[in-house]
Parts: C-alpha cells; sequence; structure tokens
C-alpha cells in the first residue's frame, strides 16, 4: 500500500465566508422608520443597521434621482457601505463570545476531543467573533483579524490535541511554539473573562508581546510544514505515477489505472490547496522527466537486437526479457526472507505465495479467513469467539478493571501500526513514543487511562498513512460512539491496510521475482524431496501412463513395424510425454485430487480443478450447439453459446432447463422429438455421449497446439472442428494452460528427465 502523505487540519486560511453584497435601494420595500433594525444579511457580522424611512414616490423626481446615484456609488467603492453600520460594544461581544461553547484553556476538563473541536473552531461564527475581538485588542482591521482569528484558535488545536497536530510532538520546534500558544491563551482568557467594559492598555500591551512572539513562531513552524507535507505528497503521487507506468496497458484493461487517475487527481489537488501553482509546477516538471526516463527506457529496448525466437516465459510481455536494463536480481535467500512476511497473512507458504504471483498478474492477498459471512463451520465459531473477547472486554471496563484487557490490545494496535510505516521515520518514532506501553499499563492499573484520546491519535495516523480508497472508512471508524466497537473496528481496518501494503509490494516484487522464479521453485521441491515431505512415486507413474499411450498410438498408427527414424523420439522426448500427461491430466473426467495427482501438480490442484471445469464447460456448450444446430436451429448460434455458458454457472440449472433453451432455440415439426433432445442433453451433460467425447478430443488438440507451438487454432480449424462458437473462452483457456504448462516444465523438467532415463535403462 502506498503511504498517505500526512496531513493536518489547520484553522488558518483564507475566509470562507465574504461580506454581504451592497444593497439594491429598489428592491427595498418603502416602509415608515421603526429605529434600528437588524438587517439579515449581516447577522454573521455583528451590526446593527438603522435605516430612515425613504422618500416616497410624490416626492420631486430630482431628489430621487440623487439618491439612486448615492447608492450606486456606494454599491460600487464597498458592498456593505449601502446602510450605515453601528459596530457592537465590546460587553455585548464579550457576551457573545461566552455563548460560543469553546473550551477553557485553564480547565482541562472542558476540553473536546479532536475531531469536535476542529468543526466547533472552524465554524464561522466562531471565526468572526474572535476576529471582531482581536481588531479591538491588537487594533488590526477586518481582513487582518480574521487571518489572527485562524492563528489564534490554531492554538487552541496544538494545545489540546498536540499529537493530532504535530508530526514530532518532542521537537524543539515544537516545543516551542506549544509553549507559546499557552501563553497566548493564558493571556487571551485574561481578556475576555475581564470585567472591564474595555481591555485596558496593560492588558493589550501584554497579549500584543506574547501575540508577536506566537505569530512569528506559528508562521514559521506552518513554512516549514506545508513545504515537509508538499513534499511527502508529491513523492506520494510520483509513486502512483510510476506503478501507472510500470502497469501500462494491463492496468488498462483491469481497470487499474482508471482508479490511480483518480488518486492521482485527488493527491494533485491536495498539492495545490496546500502548496498553490508553484507547487504544481514543480510537480510537472518531475512527471516530465519520469515520462521522459520511460520513453528512453523504450527506446533502449527496441533499438536492442533480439534473438530469433523468444524462450518461454510464464509473464504476459516475454519481450521484457530482452532488455538489458532488468531489474536487479535478488537471492533465493533474499526472496525467501520477503515473502516469509506476506504468507502468515495470505496462509499460504512461500513456495505456494511466490508461485501465485508469477501464475497470476493479478493475484492479491487476502484473509485467511472472513468473520462478515461465516459459512465454514470453522469461520462461525471464529466469529462468535471474537464477539466473545469483545463483549469480555467492554465487561472489563466497565467493572473498572481495564488493566486485564486494553495493555494487550494496545500493543497489538501499537505493532500493527509499526508494521505500516517505514522503520526510522520520524512517524515510526512517534508510534513508538506516543504508544508506551508500560505507560499504558500503569495508567490502566491507576485507571487514569484515556482510551478515547489514544483512539483517536490511533485513527488520525491512520488517516495519514491509509491509502485514498479508505479514508471514507476511516472517518466512519471515527464516528463511532462506543469505544470498544471502535477499537474492534481499527484493528479490522489495520488488517485490510496490511493487505493493501503487501499487495504493493508484491506487485513491485514480481519484476523482481521473475527471473529467480524457476530456481527457486525448483530448490524448494529439492528441499522438500530431501527432507523426505514428498515423493516421486505419483509422478512416475503419471508420466509413464502418458509414455504408454504415446507408444500404442504410434503402434496403432504403424501395425506393420515398419522401422522408421522417429521409432522412439515421441515416447523418449520428455517435453512431449509431460505434453501428454498434462492435457490428459486437463481432459480427464475425474476432478483432480491431491490424494492421488502427481507431486509436482500438488501446488496447482484448485488451478487445475478449474481448468477441467472450464473445458467440460466448453465441450457442453459446443455438443450442445451442435445438437440444436442438427434439429434445425432458427437464431445466432453465438447468442445459444453465451445463454447456455451462463446456465451452466448457475448451480440451480438442470437437464430439463438445458433441454427447454434448445428447444426454444430448434424448430419442431414433430412432438416426438422433444424426449430425444432431453435425453441427447442428458447424455451430453453425463459425459457419455459419442459427440461429446469427439469434441473433447479436438478441444484436447487446440489446447496441445497451444502449448506446444504457442499458438492458437485458426478460424478455419475451429469451424471445421466445431467449435467456432467457443473460440472466446477457449482461446482465453489456452493462453492460461500454455502459461502454467511451460513454467511447469521449466520447473520439474530435470526430474521428469531422470524418471524417463531411468525407465528406459530398466527397460
Amino acid at each position: 500500500m502506498l503511504t498517505q502523505p500526512k496531513s493536518r487540519i489547520l484553522i488558518t486560511g483564507t475566509a470562507a465566508a465574504s461580506d454581504a453584497g451592497a444593497t439594491d435601494n429598489r428592491r427595498i420595500k418603502k416602509r415608515k422608520q421603526q429605529g434600528p433594525l437588524v438587517d439579515k444579511r449581516y447577522h454573521h457580522h455583528y451590526y446593527y443597521t438603522e435605516r430612515h424611512q425613504p422618500q416616497q414616490q410624490r416626492q420631486h423626481q430630482k431628489e430621487k434621482q440623487e439618491e439612486d446615484k448615492k447608492e450606486e456609488v456606494c454599491s460600487k467603492n464597498d458592498k456593505n457601505k449601502g446602510a450605515k453600520k453601528r459596530k457592537i460594544t465590546w460587553s455585548e461581544l464579550i457576551s457573545i463570545f461566552h455563548k460560543l461553547g469553546l473550551p477553557l484553556f485553564s480547565m482541562p476538563e472542558t476540553w473536546l476531543q479532536f475531531n469536535h473541536l476542529g468543526r466547533l473552531l472552524r465554524n464561522k461564527r466562531v471565526i468572526q467573533v474572535i476576529s471582531k475581538i482581536l481588531n479591538v485588542v491588537l487594533n488590526v482591521i477586518d481582513k487582518d483579524g480574521r487571518k489572527c482569528s485562524r492563528v489564534l484558535l490554531s492554538a487552541y488545536m496544538m494545545t489540546m490535541c498536540p499529537c493530532e497536530v504535530f508530526q514530532n510532538v518532542h521537537g524543539s520546534e515544537e516545543k516551542q511554539l506549544l509553549a507559546s500558544a499557552k501563553k497566548v491563551l493564558q493571556h487571551f482568557e485574561e481578556i475576555v473573562h475581564s470585567q472591564e467594559n474595555q481591555p485596558s492598555l496593560t492588558t493589550k500591551l501584554a497579549f500584543e508581546q506574547c501575540w508577536n512572539g506566537y505569530y512569528a513562531l506559528f508562521e514559521s513552524w506552518k513554512s516549514n510544514d506545508m513545504t515537509q507535507l508538499v513534499a511527502n505528497m508529491s513523492a506520494y503521487c510520483m509513486e502512483l505515477m510510476r506503478l501507472k507506468e510500470t502497469l501500462g496497458k494491463q492496468g488498462d484493461d483491469d481497470g487499474v489505472n482508471e482508479q490511480l487517475d483518480q488518486q492521482i487527481v485527488q493527491v494533485k489537488e491536495r498539492i495545490h490547496a496546500v502548496g498553490g501553482a508553484s507547487a504544481l509546477e514543480h510537480l510537472a516538471e518531475a512527471e516530465q522527466a519520469l515520462h521522459q526516463s520511460y520513453q528512453q527506457q523504450d527506446a533502449a529496448r527496441t533499438s536492442l537486437p533480439g534473438p530469433s525466437s523468444v524462450p518461454p516465459s510464464p509473464t504476459p510481455r516475454p519481450e521484457r526479457s530482452t532488455v538489458q536494463e532488468e531489474p536487479p536480481s535478488i537471492s533465493a535467500e533474499q526472496l525467501n526472507r520477503l515473502l516469509g512476511g506476506y504468507a502468515p497473512v495470505s496462509g499460504i507458504t512461500n513456495q505456494q505465495l511466490a508461485h501465485e504471483i508469477i501464475l497470476d498478474p493479478d493475484f492479491k492477498l487476502q484473509r485467511a479467513s472472513t468473520d462478515e459471512d461465516p459459512k465454514t463451520l470453522e469461520q462461525q465459531v471464529r466469529k462468535i469467539a471474537t464477539q466473545a473477547f469483545f463483549d469480555a472486554v467492554e465487561e472489563d471496563i466497565k467493572n473498572g478493571c481495564p488493566e486485564k484487557s486494553l495493555p494487550p490490545l494496545m500493543d497489538d494496535v501499537r505493532q500493527r501500526l509499526l508494521g505500516l510505516v517505514r522503520s526510522g521515520s520520524g512517524i515510526h518514532t512517534q508510534i513508538k513514543e506516543t504508544m508506551d506501553i508500560p505507560l499504558i499499563e500503569q495508567q490502566t492499573k491507576q485507571k487514569i487511562f484515556d482510551l478515547d484520546e489514544k483512539l483517536q491519535y490511533v485513527i488520525q495516523v491512520m488517516r495519514q498513512i491509509c491509502a485514498p480508497v479508505r479514508d471514507e472508512a476511516i472517518e466512519a471508524i471515527g464516528d463511532i460512539d462506543n469505544n470498544v466497537h471502535k477499537l474492534r473496528a481499527i484493528l479490522e481496518m489495520l488488517d485490510n491496510m496490511a493487505l493493501d501494503l503487501g499487495n504493493f509490494r508484491l506487485r513491485s516484487l514480481r519484476p523482481h521475482l521473475i527471473p529467480v522464479a524457476v530456481e527457486y521453485e525448483q530448490s524448494k521441491f529439492a528441499e522438500s524431496l530431501s527432507q523426505g515431505q514428498v515423493g516421486l512415486a505419483k509422478t512416475r507413474a503419471w508420466l509413464q501412463q502418458a509414455k504408454k499411450k504415446l507408444v500404442d498410438v504410434a503402434n496403432e498408427r504403424n501395425p506393420e513395424n515398419v522401422p522408421t527414424s522417429n521409432d522412439s523420439h515421441l515416447s523418449n522426448n520428455p517435453n512431449t510425454v509431460f505434453e501428454e500427461a498434462f492435457i490428459s491430466l486437463l481432459i480427464s473426467s475425474e476432478m483432480i485430487s491431491p490424494s492421488w495427482c502427481p507431486e509436482t501438480i500438488l501446488l496447482d490442484v484448485e488451478r487445475i480443478t478449474q481448468y477441467q471445469n472450464e473445458l467440460q464447460s466448453i465441450t457442453i456448450v459446443a455438443a450442445l450447439v451442435m445438437l440444436a444446430k442438427n434439429f434445425g436451429h432458427v437464431g445466432d448460434l453465438n447468442a445459444l453459446a453465451g445463454k447456455l455458458f451462463i446456465m451452466l454457472e448457475d448451480g440451480n440449472t438442470t437437464i430439463d432447463n438445458l433441454a427447454l433453451e434448445i428447444e426454444r432455440n430448434v424448430r419442431i415439426i414433430d412432438e416426438q422429438r422433444r424426449p430425444m433432445i432431453r435425453a441427447m442433453v442428458n447424455k451430453t451433460v453425463s459425459h457419455s455421449d459419442t459427440v461429446y467425447s469427439l469434441l473433447m478430443r479436438r478441444v484436447a488438440s487446440v489446447v496441445r497446439t497451444q502449448l506446444n507451438a504457442g499458438k492458437f487454432a485458426t478460424r478455419e480449424v475451429l469451424t471445421s472442428y466445431g467449435l467456432e462458437c467457443v473460440r472466446k473462452p477457449l482461446e482465453q483457456l489456452c493462453v492460461r494452460v500454455m502459461i502454467l504448462g511451460r513454467h511447469h516444465f521449466q520447473v520439474y523438467s530435470q526430474w521428469y528427465n531422470d524418471i524417463l532415463v531411468n525407465d528406459d535403462n530398466n527397460n
């Protein structure tokens, strides 16, 4: 998972609200003067408006025109000068301030959580009232007052939520700024809680002196922080661009590039909001340099002389193997160590994990089991046990015994967070210091541990390091009221974030894995053989059966045993014997099982089972379409084939359903033919029909050609075989079978050669 750059909620910035527009005299109703009235358009600015009774229509036209001209001039010069304004008194302003509900610096029990405090401080009314107070105390104009207001409100955030605001709470600059913020809030409280009608000159000077120091420190910290934030977001954006370039066309086909484009746009918007146009210009220069480097690499590849033939490779882009600038190779030991970090998450071995990464470019780590929708007994038991555990945690907290459950849980959260960030980084150090488990143990024993505050910190860290697609889910976790439920949701989200990071790293690992994949799998299989974990008895019987079949076919074609130059070529060629054994396994009517399959196939039992099902579905559809054609099909055969594929994927489909679909698509003249159609459909699905057997052999021939020559059958061949209607799914399956077969033979060919040579010597 790509590391999301840290962003903070800052109160400083451009004011969202602007002053109300100028008054249009022609829209004001004529009414008698009734004294000072409150103009609703100015209810956020705390001004009282006084209007005088306008001239009646029967008054002189000249006076009316002069009044209109004055209004027009006032509208152009100042939007708010169309009405006469009177500022409210200092005591009225302080009264309004006390109604805002701001926490008191001198009373920590009134302090709010990060999210609640942020929402309160971003309120327009709060910003405007503080602005008016600072206008009086600092003698600044409204515009500067609004900016100062946000700087002062940031002091609340720093003081009450330092862990969420500062990246390094213990930094020297941060400590100095925090101390200055506390001092400013202390002086500010003295002003707003004073009983004086106006703040005294001494009070103003004391606050101004304290304010100037705080303001300078704040601007310096903000500048450095914004620069670092822009740099982090720019680096993150470049990582997304590199990933998109790496995926190339494959990302377009899978829809991944579209998601990456959306994330890139979001990050650029954040960069512009924080760093402005100049930050985007720097990013554009880096992006252009990145594209130029990829173009130079592509040009270097096309200029290199390639070999006459490309060796078999399990990758979907074999031309990459001719490039001199390959990713740096890694040793088998390094690879084993890298894979070891992901195997426990996925619940599979290192060898299986490497095998899946090579054969499936879209492979993703998934949880070994899920409690969301338990289907097995084990998952149901797991769900019940998990619920019981968190119920016990909640009961401990209610009974005043948090020390029993919370320290181990917080340690679990701490370890998961540390696993998601780079060791030695600033945030890694911050997590270790903030999530101090011995301190948490002491606090829980003394009943002073603030679980809510700690969970808010965890959520803030998660928000900083997660992928953008997780933002909404993490925000939802922050809105959970029950802290135990919130803790459970945090643990589940940390699991998902670990999978996100693992999948991103595995995708990055694949180019490094490809050059050593065969050697790595060979070493792991040899290790299993030497330790006696597996044998080769089933593999030997499998190859011997395939070799015998090749000999029998050769004898049938040459009943008189006429000597030829290729007498023993086919049956002694390991590649040919393997192809025959491999194809026979795929077209077998018996589903492959770990209990009897060759030892070299154990890693691919599930994959081969899927291929068997697909081959049978393709053959059944081809046979049913041929049946409909023989009974006088009217309509589109490809459309019929598509419907039949959908019906076969549905586990509730019956023989009668298939027969009824065939009947709908044929012209039945004699009603006695309906039972005949059903009987033939039944024989086809049960694999006992001669047409099915014939088509299965033809399908096997197409697969064998793909595996041997790397080319799919031509349209003419498919038409002659009766397979034109299943062309697309058959071609897709052939490509996957070829990738699996070639990689498999590269890994295990040395053992296959030994088995066949030993058999020849024994005979």
